[in-house]
């Protein structure tokens, strides 16, 4: 099983977040579970990014959630195996709580914790059940948790 782990990803990286936040977000229905907060993405850095990277996939999904301290979400633990054979999460916020992150499971156990750092980007395979580090989210408008999620699928 491969993990990726990149730094410093997007160019340009606080323009990007800045127009990302201007852009503003909506709650968008994927069958049964309502998504909040969300910006829906096109071909951006991050798709380039993954595609120079990740040859063998194509991006299919793509979007920037924030999730505020309290927000409901759909799901904690899950898997993404129904979004993609990838999940590539970017994490975009400049000030986050130390244990802010992405936790890794497998057979119902911690497997790897992953931490989050402003610019970094996490890459494992969707069919791996996995959760945020922070059960209840953090923050308020621009200071709240902010990832952008993409999922890959292979060619």
């Amino acid at each position: 099983m491969n993990i990726g782990i990149f730094e410093d990803v997007i160019q340009g990286v606080d323009k990007y977040v800045d127009d990302i936040l201007n852009e503003g977000f909506q709650d968008i229905q994927i069958g049964e579970d309502l998504f909040k907060n969300v910006n829906a993405r096109g071909i951006d850095q991050l798709v380039v990014f993954l595609n120079e990277h990740y040859p063998m996939y194509k991006a299919d999904l793509n979007f920037v959630r924030r999730s505020p301290l309290n927000q409901e979400e759909p799901n904690f633990i899950h898997t993404d195996d129904m979004m993609g054979d990838l999940t590539a999460i970017l994490y975009l916020n400049t000030e986050h709580p130390e244990t802010d992150g992405t936790t890794l499971y497998y057979k119902g156990e911690k497997m790897c914790i992953l931490r989050s750092r402003y610019n970094r980007l996490v890459v494992f395979p969707s069919h791996l059940y996995h959760s945020r580090n922070i059960y209840d989210n953090f923050g308020y408008a621009e200071k709240a948790r902010l990832i952008q999620v993409c999922f890959l699928k292979k060619k």
